[in-house]
């Protein structure tokens, strides 16, 4: 995630996801695999959605502006009980340091039951989901997670005021269909921002042409929606968005 967001840090509680999406696999798993042997977890090594209750009692809270929470894996594996404790966590450091929590799923539905926290603590906290395209056919091969119609549904419909949606790494879309998207959940007034970008891990992903994500991209900012970008390639954004 730090590679992403600058200025950001994850502090992972709770590791691991089960939606199995090829693109993680070099990415968040390799990373993992790289410090399993130091912590010795096994659970860590396998990218299995687990727990580290130490961690609440000796992790510190990165003093990055932003932070990333359980950046490591998706939040949706998570029980309730441990999410309530990581809650407490930041209750205890929010205080102290001025900073922005973000919080991630490709199941934003998971995200309603903590409404009641996030509500509270809106002025401090993003929710962020992935939508790499509007095309449910396919889509199986490529994750486990909701269907991209279905997370766009749920995410729409999040009564919460501060979103960010990540289209990284973008797959083969329908111009106007995706684009629609984007802009109801542009005027419905909640979404912040749009990462954007290619798959930088060479997965073999199915995906746009660059003519076609030049166009959309363009249709977005033209829209007045704020466009970020990570592994861009031929793709240009506006300069102040950059």
């Amino acid at each position: 995630m730090s590679n992403m967001y600058p200025d950001a840090k994850t502090v992972n509680f709770f590791v691991g996801c089960g939606y199995d999406c090829v693109y993680c696999r070099p990415s968040f798993q390799r990373q993992l695999k790289r410090v399993a042997g130091i912590l010795k977890c096994q659970d860590c090594y396998d990218y299995k959605p687990h727990y580290h209750p130490e961690r609440l009692a000796t992790s510190k809270i990165p003093s990055s502006p932003i932070v990333f929470v359980c950046g490591t894996g998706d939040i949706t594996f998570c029980k309730y009980s441990f999410m309530r404790k990581i809650f407490n966590v930041i209750e205890k450091h929010r205080p102290k340091m001025d900073k922005t929590y973000y919080f991630q799923s490709k199941n934003p539905v998971c995200f309603t039951q903590y409404l009641d926290w996030f509500l509270a603590n809106q002025e401090k906290i993003i929710l962020v989901t992935t939508l790499e395209t509007n095309r449910d056919a396919g889509y199986r091969k490529i994750s486990q997670a909701p269907l991209p119609t279905v997370r766009f549904g749920d995410f729409y419909d999040l009564d919460y005021l501060r979103k960010v949606l990540t289209i990284e790494p973008v797959l083969d879309f329908d111009l106007e269909d995706f684009v629609d998207m984007v802009l109801k959940l542009h005027e419905q007034g909640t979404l912040e921002y749009v990462w954007f970008g290619f798959d930088s891990k060479n997965c073999g992903l199915p995906e746009p042409s660059t003519e076609k994500a030049q166009r959309f991209v363009d249709i977005l900012q033209n829209n007045g929606i704020e466009v970020r970008g990570k592994s861009l390639r031929e793709v240009k954004l506006s300069e102040a968005e950059k």
